[in-house]
């Protein structure tokens, strides 16, 4: 679960002080900079819509954002520290959801 030494496709971001790398991987994948293995992910209700182009009718409902901005990712990660997300932990997952323009902490 350790980030490659190299980015990688990590993108960086500072919120409250704190360094972020981010990326896009079927969700968001977000890590504190000293703590690689203390991961943040955000399942948006991202699909590939090629999955559905035969198939128009079980194709999932549409998602939100279409386009991930730094503005959401900064917003992301705030919700994530009031609600628990500690990014001193040196390992583990925190998972959040945001659908219909609100964000949801998963159960797990």
């Amino acid at each position: 679960m350790a980030t490659p030494k190299k980015k990688q496709g990590f993108r960086k971001i500072v919120v409250k002080n704190i360094s972020f790398n981010w990326k896009f991987s079927g969700g968001i994948d977000i890590r504190p900079d000293l703590n690689k293995n203390n991961q943040l992910f955000i399942d948006y209700g991202w699909y590939d819509d090629w999955l559905y182009v035969e198939d128009k009718k079980n194709k999932p409902p549409d998602y939100e954002p279409k386009i991930v901005t730094p503005s959401f990712i900064r917003t992301s990660i705030e919700f994530a520290l009031k609600n628990g997300w500690n990014t001193e932990n040196r390992t583990g997952k925190f998972e959040i959801n945001y659908k219909e323009g609100k964000y949801y902490i998963k159960s797990n």
